[in-house]
């Protein structure tokens, strides 16, 4: 019986050819659309390279201070200084990294210059981490220790300065009138991954700064990476009771700490609700209402496409009923053709979709961009397709199957 439905659909199909183009864009364009926008907020926030262990980690993203009456405020990064005597030193994590803030410096070949992205980090920026080394080790302990002017670059970066696949590991590279010995080479990181993103990373000795200096605001982050991911409340906990024990004399202009620690997430919508908690349970739900609204515009389309396919197709539907068609035949029939219509619509949406992201890393808009189509985005998105090919149908079919037979011939519908 499938296989009859399926014959017959094919055969509609290819008979009003105008209506099955309209369908299928609309429906691949949708998808693809979907496809695209979902896979850009995967790699934005799940864990990718290099940031894999990203869900096990909370970030101290933002340091406030203020006074009694909040007249005046301070908002930016951490300190160097608060981050290493206060933030490294939680029990509860298993290892804090700290990274500064990604800046522009300049090198120059042959004359020409060369604009880079460059951060300090510390030893355990390696080992939160998980980048490819394709050649050398990450600095260590012993370097920092030894105030040794060392540095990893990416492999892009090794291309631009030495030529492309010529060895870096043991050359020097000038920075900003600074010279480093490279002593690692690390797979490119695409710039949405903002807290490892750079073309050269340097141990914190070698910064210009006084990063001992007191202060509590400045240029750096921390990745607090727990045992397990059941432990970031812990760590949250003994993070706030650090915070809470920290008295900054009132003699300061600006005296009141408020410091958070929270997930990559919870970061991002607690400065996007502009909230003093993470929001994200709200964001989800905005997310996925938005999807589902998104699709539903499709489904909508096709059920007037299908009503006013019915005035068409009504001499033909009466003349089935005729011969013994029995209602439910007729409305599986409809619906099968939607859904086999979803189907063929769906797999010309992840041509599109993957088309469309094979172009845009092609653009380098965004650098070093690795835009995989995630297949369980995919599937799930298919499965709305389908879901909504098969509600577009129900009540073009159930108005359909209630036609009389003689106004159904008359094409009196």
């Amino acid at each position: 019986m499938l296989k009859n439905y399926l014959k017959i659909a094919w055969k509609v199909f290819g008979r009003n050819k105008f209506f099955t183009f309209v369908s299928l864009f609309g429906i691949s364009i949708t998808l693809a659309i979907l496809i695209v926008v979902t896979t850009f907020m995967d790699h934005l926030f799940s864990p990718k390279y290099p940031e894999t262990n990203r869900d096990r980690c909370t970030f101290v993203r933002q340091v406030e201070l203020t006074n009694d009456d909040e007249s005046s405020m301070m908002i930016s990064a951490g300190s160097f200084y608060f981050l290493d005597r206060y933030v490294k030193k939680l029990k509860t994590p298993e290892m804090v990294a700290i990274a500064s803030n990604s800046f522009t410096s300049n090198a120059f070949v042959e004359g020409r210059k060369l604009p880079l992205q460059f951060v300090y980090t510390c030893e355990n920026f390696w080992k939160v981490n998980e980048f490819q080394f394709l050649s050398g080790e990450p600095y260590s302990r012993q370097h920092i220790d030894d105030n040794q002017y060392v540095v990893v670059i990416t492999d892009a970066t090794r291309d631009a300065y030495f030529g492309e696949g010529q060895q870096a590991v043991g050359q020097w590279i000038e920075v900003d009138k600074t010279r480093f010995k490279v002593i690692g080479v690390v797979k490119s990181v695409p710039a949405y991954q903002n807290f490892t993103y750079s073309d050269i990373y340097a141990p914190y000795n070698t910064s210009k700064k006084n990063l001992q200096e007191y202060g509590f605001t400045g240029d750096y982050i921390a990745a607090l990476m727990a045992h397990d991911k059941s432990d970031i409340p812990a760590i949250q906990a003994e993070f706030d009771e650090m915070a809470a024990g920290i008295k900054i004399p009132r003699s300061e202009d600006l005296y009141v700490l408020n410091v958070y620690t929270d997930t990559y997430l919870g970061v991002i919508t607690r400065h996007l609700f502009r909230s003093d908690k993470s929001e994200v349970g709200l964001f989800y739900a905005l997310l996925i209402g938005a999807m589902l609204l998104f699709m539903l515009l499709p489904a909508l389309n096709l059920i007037n496409l299908n009503s006013s396919r019915i005035m068409e197709r009504a001499p033909e539907i009466g003349v089935r009923k005729a011969f013994g068609a029995t209602s439910s035949v007729l409305t599986v029939q409809f619906i099968v053709e939607n859904i086999l219509l979803s189907i063929i619509g769906g797999v010309f949406g992840l041509i599109l979709a993957w088309i469309i992201l094979r172009g845009f890393e092609a653009t380098n808009w965004i650098k070093h961009a690795d835009l995989s189509i995630n297949l369980k985005v995919f599937f799930i998105g298919f499965l709305i397709t389908v879901i909504f090919g098969f509600m577009s149908g129900v009540l073009p079919a159930r108005r359909m199957s209630k036609m009389q037979i003689v106004n159904a011939i008359k094409g009196e519908v």
